[in-house]
This record gives C-alpha cells, sequence and structure tokens, in this order.
C-alpha cells in the first residue's frame, strides 16, 4: 500500500524526537484546527491547536521559520512540537510529568538500559503502539505485522526527550505472545 511505504519514508527521514525546522505555510481557522508547516520533504508538518497558545493572535505568522520536536507520524503528516515556548501552550504538557519526575526517570533508565515492556494499545491508523514498563509507558512505531495486545517484549532506551518528556524505546527482540 503507497499510503504505508509514504509513511515508513517520513518515519525514516524524521524520526519521532528529531529536531526540525520548518516554514508555517497555512493556519486554516485559527484557534480552532492547527497550523501547517513546510518541513521541505513530501510530508506535511502540522501543530495540533491544543499545543499552542489559546490565543490565535499568539501563534506564529504564516512565514515564521521555526524548529520543532516530531511527535508522531501519520499518513502523509508529520505531528510537531513547537521548541520556542512563546509558540505553545502554557497549559499543555506531553506527559504530566513534573521536572523532578522526569529528571528521576531518565536517572533510574539511563540510555542504553534495557526493559521488559508489555504492550497496551494498538493504534492500526498509524501503525503504532504503547509499551508499559514499571510505571512508565512509550509508544513506537511498527512496520510489517502488528504486535499483540498484551505481549511483552525487551526494549532499549533509546533516547530521552527532554522538551516532551519522553522515552524512545527499540525493541530488543522479537514480541513475546
Amino acid at each position: 500500500m503507497a499510503e504505508w511505504d509514504e509513511l515508513d519514508v517520513a518515519r525514516s527521514r524524521l524520526p519521532v524526537g528529531e529536531h526540525v525546522t520548518g516554514q508555517v505555510v497555512r493556519i486554516p481557522r485559527p484557534g480552532a484546527i492547527g497550523l501547517l508547516v513546510d518541513l521541505g520533504q513530501d510530508v506535511e508538518g502540522f501543530v495540533d491547536v491544543l499545543v499552542l497558545p489559546h490565543d490565535p493572535a499568539e501563534w506564529p505568522s504564516v512565514g515564521a521559520v521555526l524548529t520543532f520536536e516530531v511527535l508522531q507520524h501519520r499518513p502523509g503528516q508529520v505531528r510537531l512540537f513547537p521548541l520556542d515556548a512563546s509558540f505553545r501552550s502554557r497549559t499543555y504538557l506531553p506527559t504530566n510529568l513534573s521536572p523532578e519526575k522526569w529528571l528521576a526517570l531518565k536517572t533510574r533508565f539511563p540510555i542504553g538500559s534495557a526493559v521488559i515492556a508489555t504492550v497496551t494499545h494498538l493504534f492500526t491508523s498509524n501503525r503504532e503502539y504503547v509499551v508499559r514498563f514499571e510505571d512508565c509507558s512509550a509508544a513506537l512505531e511498527w512496520t510489517g505485522q502488528a504486535p499483540r495486545v498484551g505481549a511483552t517484549g525487551r526494549y532499549t532506551i533509546t533516547r530521552h526527550l527532554d522538551h516532551t518528556r519522553r522515552v524512545v524505546l527499540t525493541p530488543a527482540d522479537p514480541i513475546q505472545d
């Protein structure tokens, strides 16, 4: 399916957690949807209204060039998080981790550490799944066969995303049923 091939290409070019520069190209229905970003790729960037300031007058204008963190992939779209705090909602947080809890999590699970995690949710619309390990969770993307909810596997902590306080995992071995 061509749509999945494009999704895989976007994931390899713009992996979750990467910082990318893009230009705001459209703001459909200011205050209601979000804004669209040209990333210089075949795929379009999108910043959700929930991430942006409540007052659309505080949003970046069309033509503004900003740096973003890649949050997620959907067919034909890369969801983005503005790194400039002035263009973010003061109430939106991708996670509920305080700075102290985030530091404790990074200390407890340093990059390179291995964890055993269980698949808790599966999202077939964009081939994404969520795993839980201890009192933490992380979202991953899959290609090929979908994992099964309830399956467990070994994962390696490969990145800490400080702006969004998320952990990036990579499967260390096939998921077990």
